[in-house]
């Protein structure tokens, strides 16, 4: 519920600024949502949560786990 709080300015800050501006916008939400993701989980963003510059941090378990389950076969494939 927080992050959807959170997403609703950004959302409209991105739709409201000029275009030069919502480009800057959309990597500060890429980095904010990147070291949230970072810090609170110990991963990497998914695709589609960077592909949207950060607004679908966490809605998104399906592409979470992919991303586990691929980190987890690097590990394995780089311990050998």
């Amino acid at each position: 519920m927080k992050t959807k709080l959170i997403a609703l300015p950004v959302a409209l800050a991105i739709a409201l600024t000029p275009v030069p501006a919502s480009a800057q916008v959309c990597g500060i939400g890429i980095i904010i949502a990147a070291m949230a993701a970072n810090a609170q989980q110990h991963r990497e963003l998914t695709e589609k949560e960077a592909a949207t510059c950060g607004l679908l941090l966490n809605q998104d378990p399906k592409g979470v786990e992919a991303q586990k389950r691929s980190a987890a076969k690097a590990k394995q494939t780089q311990q050998k």
